[in-house]
């Protein structure tokens, strides 16, 4: 599995994991304390290359598709269905899911076309190479988006369409300031996000560099009681925390004593033998 597929194989588990966690335990209302080995570098989307950063991002900006984390096979996530491929057009048409942005406003296709665009136009590194060969993007309507490609490419699927989905209206703005510098991408991706917003299950509540990061569930979240695939998705808990710990020694302890509730680190054969 390539490390995008473990990004967001990882949001759908975790998605899950919340559900059974918050099913087991009641009030729905408990928070999920989760201990982090490492402090995420940066919540910019563009620039986020370490796990830790990737793993709170992914479930705030959600991408068209995902993969099943048991089978790998492509699943619909902000899209309503499979894409549609007309070879003669060398196209293929998504319908996207009736869904909402964290700040309530509509998610649509003018969404999903300017954040390929941004890609494109910044030839932003992590994602670049999975959008060069896109000739065109139409958007008909709000809830349909048609890709045009230069040739016939399998990284479309695996790659073009497991991007993370902006917000046009919280990125237009800082993307023509950006244009307007001498380092246009430089700019782009080391600007510090304080206040994002998303199409995932949580939104940033709180980061304390250092210490801890909260997120809070998105009321707006598509997906809230929702079965995909075959796994009704949550999340059934209101609150994650992060807790950062400079080792793991010190985060294993925390487990013990109860402080945490899971560490999100591979852990050990020690450990767990202890």
């Amino acid at each position: 599995m390539g490390c995008r597929s473990q990004w967001i194989g990882l949001t759908l588990l975790l998605l899950m994991a919340i559900g059974m966690t918050a099913c087991n335990e009641q009030p729905r209302t408990k928070a999920l304390r989760i201990g982090l080995a490492e402090e995420p570098r940066t919540l910019n989307v563009w620039l986020a290359s370490d796990a830790n950063s990737r793993k709170v991002l992914s479930l705030i900006y959600q991408p068209l598709y995902m993969n099943d984390p048991d089978t790998l096979d492509l699943v619909p996530w902000l899209a309503e269905s499979m894409p549609a491929y007309d070879p003669q057009r060398l196209s293929y048409t998504v319908t996207l899911r009736d869904a909402l942005w964290s700040d309530g406003s509509r998610f649509t296709s003018q969404d999903v076309a300017f954040t390929g665009r941004l890609i494109q136009s910044f030839k932003v590194p992590r994602y670049a190479s999975k959008w060069r060969f896109i000739q065109r993007i139409e958007t008909p309507d709000a809830r349909t988006v048609v890709f045009f490609l230069k040739k016939p490419m399998a990284a479309f699927l695996t790659g073009t369409l497991a991007t993370p989905i902006v917000q046009e209206k919280e990125w237009a703005g800082i993307v023509q300031k950006a244009k307007t510098t001498e380092k246009p991408l430089a700019t782009l991706i080391n600007r510090r996000m304080h206040h994002l917003v998303g199409t995932g299950p949580f939104i940033l509540e709180q980061w304390r560099q250092g210490a801890f990061l909260h997120l809070k569930r998105n009321p707006h979240f598509f997906g809230t009681n929702l079965t995909i695939n075959g796994h009704t998705l949550g999340p059934f808990v209101d609150d994650l925390v992060y807790t950062v710990f400079g080792t793991s020694d010190v985060a294993i302890l925390a487990l013990k004593k109860g402080s945490i509730d899971m560490f999100w680190w591979p852990i050990q054969p020690g450990y767990i033998a202890d």
